[in-house]
């Protein structure tokens, strides 16, 4: 049986996995890499340590398997960030990676020129920091020399398909996330490149994710001890890729929680206005993602586990004394705004609250109250979908945060549909594995399939008597934050 090789190149570390054609994961190993933070708000990271990692899980992942089995390879990664390759190939410069906050000026500004609504229909997205556009102006103001000498600007992905081909690719996934495409027409906006200062010549040929237009080169062939001339598939981004692995179509929404949460919908046809939805090209063709989220969820649960002492890698001690406190907390009310708010808020500068204490709380109370904030956000998400006229009927959970029953059960009884937990959590790598067999013609329906590769293993109903709780409890939850608006911003020290 033919095999399918995945590389997802994430913000941590390079995971890479060996499938069959049945959706089976044979293998998988990770490497992990670091972010370096030169001056406050800056995040960068080196490309040649995504490189070194792909080779080394690579290489670890395929110790013992058959090479000659695998039949195409496929990608997924993070998005937004910049990498200018000189005309000899090397990168000139470190790459400004999506959590990389710099360039706030020039997201205000791009906003203040164009029109915050403007640019939200016609690319898709709304000025932020995170996105190419305005990380390209930055270096025209900061460092225009660099813009002259680049000969192509790469995101993490477009990276690592170069080094594994030797040729320059995109996919619409990508581009859609770059604050330069014309969302509608689906081509790159002349506008917005003559204001960053580059040519569209210096993007990549631009490909469907379902596409594998160039092969294995015998350079990085060799590195990683397989075949040369594998077809190589585009793949996409991220959150692409978990919505193809999660099977989201139809009425299907998901849920991916890890450092972040992230709800995300696909539908074959964009409504007239987005709202405040963010929208792109989605990784099947003739579809279109949304997405909206919180910032932190996951690592607040984190960091509510170091606070108290208990293990930051273990959520299991403080889920179970989370369980033993009842629906509404014990009249906690937990806020998870602690580095703003997204979904449809889009609030800077809102954060995290803890209303209702008493000497008779427990940690396991605050654990729930945050795990009951995180799930009235997750329900805020879906409202937001829901005025576009997009109606989820069942949520996916998938990332790390999937793993618990009871912040499955939670979020079940606070938005009254269905929510399931799928074969694979980590679906990411499962969506490259399908869009590459798409692409090589293993497979002719990728919705399909990976509805068949990664089917529900456990299904939360809502339990009635929660849900009557947590409907008070929600409308409390929105009333305390539209009466906090006009004190969010004195928090702030001069």
């Amino acid at each position: 049986m033919e095999t399918i090789l995945t590389f997802d190149l994430g913000t941590t570390g390079c995971k890479v996995c060996l499938w069959d054609c049945e959706g089976g994961l044979l293998a998988s190993a990770h490497q992990g890499y670091p972010i370096h933070h030169p001056r406050p708000d800056w995040a960068e990271q080196d490309p040649a340590d995504w490189w070194s990692a792909a080779v080394s899980a690579g290489r670890a992942c395929l110790d013992g398997q058959n090479l000659a089995r695998i039949a195409v390879i496929g990608l997924s990664s993070q998005r937004e960030g910049v990498v200018p390759i000189g005309r000899d190939g090397t990168p000139l410069a470190p790459c400004i990676i999506w959590m990389d906050r710099r360039c706030r000026e020039q997201s205000v500004r791009l906003g203040d020129e164009f029109g915050v609504a403007f640019l939200h229909r016609h690319t898709g997205i709304a000025p932020d920091p995170n996105y190419t556009a305005c990380k390209l102006l930055w270096f025209k103001e900061h460092q225009p020399d660099l813009l002259t000498r680049t000969a192509v600007f790469l995101q993490p992905r477009d990276f690592l398909y170069y080094r594994l081909t030797g040729k320059f690719a995109m996919d619409y996934t990508l581009a859609t996330r770059t604050m330069m495409l014309d969302l509608r027409r689906q081509r790159w906006w002349e506008d917005m490149f003559t204001r960053v200062g580059i040519r569209t010549a210096q993007f990549p040929p631009v490909y469907r994710s379902t596409e594998a237009p160039h092969r294995v080169s015998a350079e990085a062939a060799s590195l990683l001890g397989i075949p040369a001339g594998i077809p190589v598939a585009l793949g996409g981004g991220d959150r692409a890729c978990e919505g193809v692995g999660a099977g989201l179509s139809g009425a299907r929404a998901s849920d991916s929680t890890g450092t972040a949460t992230q709800v995300s919908m696909v539908t074959d046809k964009l409504p007239d206005d987005l709202g405040r939805v963010p929208c792109g090209v989605h990784a099947v063709p003739g579809r279109y993602l949304f997405e909206l989220g919180a910032s932190t969820t996951g690592s607040a649960m984190g960091w509510l586990r170091e606070l108290m002492g208990l293990p930051t890698d273990d959520m299991s001690a403080l889920e179970r004394e989370a369980n033993a406190s009842p629906p509404g907390a014990r009249n906690l009310l937990m806020f998870p705004f602690f580095m703003g708010a997204r979904s449809t808020r889009w609030n800077p500068d809102a954060r995290g609250l803890i209303l209702g204490l008493s000497l008779g709380h427990t940690r396991g109370d605050v654990a729930r109250a945050l795990m009951e904030g995180v799930g009235y956000e997750v329900a805020t998400c879906l409202d937001g979908l829901r005025s576009l006229g997009i109606v989820p009927g069942e949520l996916a959970v998938i990332g790390g945060g999937a793993k618990s029953d009871l912040w499955a059960q939670i979020k079940a009884d606070i938005l009254g549909v269905p929510v399931y937990r799928p074969r694979y959590t980590e679906a990411a790598s499962l969506g490259a594995a399908i869009l590459a067999a798409t692409a090589v013609g293993l497979i002719a329906d990728p919705e399909a399939t990976a509805r068949i590769w990664n089917p529900p293993v456990t299904t939360f109903i809502a339990n009635a008597e929660a849900s009557l709780v947590y409907q008070t409890r929600r409308k409390l939850f929105d009333d305390v934050y539209t009466a906090l608006l006009p004190l969010f911003p004195r928090l702030q020290i001069p």
